[in-house]
């Protein structure tokens, strides 16, 4: 099994969720995972699919919205049949990566509950390839395959003139600027292009077979000196843009946290506030919604607010908001963030540690979040996360003991490498939990497990 990253879609990545109810008991290995790959296919669709098909079809087509009403039934025919085949190729493009995080999935599943995940033999990927022996030796030491593909390779070439400005893409493309018979003709070649420029499957494969291989054999040459120097010049640009804080240590480590910056805020440049922690600990804002509509009550505690970016999502769909957080800074930088979203009058926000505030309280809300520091990003580095002993300040079952002294349903974020027995554990004798593996593009990102009657989905 190969393990697949598609790196290009940091503003506006694709957001998959893979969701199963487990409990003690639960034979996870003969789990039916058909069943939660077409689940999440379905729950993509309705959260996002048929959104991004039209923000595609309206940016590849800006002048159809003034036009479509002045054709005649001839030319509307041939654009609902234009039309269909956008829509099936970006159908394929989104499953082709579905299916690449769904395989991710399943050896992410299979290491969070210790299942040792065993891959191929390295050497057999390449052995078309012509690789120095001391790249061989690389790869296989790392035991490791990973498929680099590129986001304008997946979306076929029919995507390739977004590059382009207005006027060179009627050029490229015979966009009907007029219609009559000459509109016709345009459209009918437009079309035409479309089906020949459309490749299989099959071909899709080879392509980007072929372009690995290109890649590998110019570096091998040492033809990739250009390439790398705009590389080079292109983070200089971006470095220039970064806080100062930021820009003091090491580039290759915080530029790509950077770079992702719109998907952790998408109004980030309207002023959003970050100190260095919370651009590691802060939830993406797409899985932050999802989160929101799960808990979504008229009273929910944020026990571990940080910059806000639960919080704000939680004033979307809830009554009211309590947010905490022990650090004041981290605190004020929350409500400044809520301020750019407009949601600050719903959320109250409380400088206290949440583990004396639990204890304290006469507050009982409908729902409690749990989102605690993880230590920093060596997480990563460890091959299962020890969520008892790891999270900070505390353990996950004092963590959990405290949330539902508040209320019976709570919402825990933990790292994606967790430990899944653990996690299931937290739901106590008899219990159940539903866990997200929530994936941006191919890369899981974290997962969130639910907890309590009326949240979890009983099977």
């Amino acid at each position: 099994m190969n393990t697949h990253y598609l790196t290009t879609s940091r503003t506006n990545p694709q957001f998959y969720i893979f969701r199963q109810t487990f409990s003690e008991n639960l034979d996870w290995q003969n789990y039916d995972l058909e069943t939660v790959q077409q689940a999440a296919w379905q729950e993509f669709w309705e959260l996002e699919g048929q959104e991004l098909v039209e923000q595609k079809w309206h940016k590849r087509f800006p002048e159809y919205r003034e036009q479509i009403e002045a054709v005649n039934s001839e030319e509307q025919a041939l654009w609902r049949e234009l039309w269909e085949k956008h829509v099936n190729s970006l159908n394929a493009k989104f499953w082709h990566i579905l299916s690449c995080a769904f395989e991710n999935y399943q050896t992410d599943l299979a290491k969070s509950f210790g299942q040792q995940v065993t891959f191929g033999d390295v050497e057999e990927g390449f052995e078309n390839l012509n690789v120095s022996e001391k790249e061989r030796k690389k790869k296989k030491k790392s035991k490791k395959l990973i498929e680099k593909v590129d986001d304008d390779t997946l979306s076929g070439v029919n995507d390739s003139f977004l590059d382009f400005n207005e006027e060179e893409q009627l050029q490229l493309l015979g966009l009907p600027t007029s219609f009559g018979s000459r509109g016709r003709k345009k459209l009918e070649k437009l079309k035409k292009d479309t089906d020949s420029s459309s490749n299989t499957e099959e071909e899709e494969n080879l392509i980007m077979e072929n372009e690995s291989a290109n890649q590998l054999h110019g570096v091998q040459k040492g033809l990739i000196s250009k390439k790398k120097q705009r590389k080079l010049n292109k983070i200089k640009n971006l470095s220039a843009k970064m806080p100062d804080f930021m820009r003091d240590e090491n580039h290759s480590k915080m530029i790509k946290y950077w770079m992702k910056r719109f998907s952790l805020f998408s109004r980030f440049d309207q002023g959003i506030r970050l100190d260095r922690e919370s651009w590691f600990s802060v939830t993406p804002e797409k899985i932050a919604k999802q989160t929101s509509r799960r808990l979504a009550c008229d009273l929910i505690v944020d026990a571990f607010c940080g910059c806000g970016g639960n919080a704000i999502q939680f004033a979307n769909t809830c009554g009211r908001v309590i947010a905490i957080d022990i650090d004041a800074e981290k605190l004020s930088m929350a409500k400044h963030n809520a301020c750019i979203y407009g949601v600050s009058h719903k959320i109250e926000f409380i400088h206290a540690d949440f583990l004396q505030f639990a204890v304290s309280t006469k507050l009982r809300p409908d729902m409690v979040f749990l989102s605690p520091p993880w230590g920093g990003p060596d997480y990563q580095k460890q091959s299962t996360f020890d969520i008892e002993r790891n999270l900070l300040p505390v353990g996950a079952t004092h963590l959990m003991k405290l949330a539902r002294h508040l209320s019976s349903k709570v919402g825990f974020f933990l790292p994606r490498n967790s430990n899944m027995s653990q996690v299931i554990a937290l739901s106590g004798p008899g219990g159940q939990c539903e866990v997200e593996h929530n994936y941006l593009d191919t890369r899981m990102v974290a997962l969130t497990a639910y907890y309590g009657e009326g949240l979890v989905k009983a099977k």
